[in-house]
């Protein structure tokens, strides 16, 4: 029941933002590091790529992480608060989307294992 497309999409969502949202706790954990480099992780791109190609290709896509090198501050850090912050609410929102989404596809299961109409 999890290897369809939707299924597998919704799990790779899951995971590939939680990664997402612990780069951008790292680099917001880092802020006031000297020299420090910020990461990121994207995805959407793949993962839309992946969708015509079926679940076991959506299973397959691991993001494609970046380092930002662009120094805006005097130290060398390249940590942006107001990108991170920004970037972590649409993660957020993301996986929130994700988790109901999951969450409505395990009601319906239940239901149907149960013999009851949708």
């Amino acid at each position: 029941m999890f290897n369809t497309l939707s299924s597998q999409s919704v799990i790779t969502t899951l995971n590939l933002s939680a990664k997402s949202e612990a780069m951008i706790a790292n680099n917001l954990a880092n802020y006031d590091t000297p020299g420090y480099k910020s990461t990121s992780l994207s995805f959407q791109h793949q993962l839309k790529q992946a969708l015509a190609q079926g679940p076991q290709a959506v299973a397959q896509v691991k993001g494609r992480e970046s380092v930002n090198t662009l120094s805006m501050q005097p130290d060398l850090n390249s940590v942006s608060l107001t990108q991170q912050t920004t970037d972590l609410a649409k993660m957020q929102l993301l996986y929130q989307t994700a988790v109901q989404a999951f969450n409505y596809k395990d009601t319906e299961i239940k239901i149907v294992s149960e013999g009851r109409a949708m």
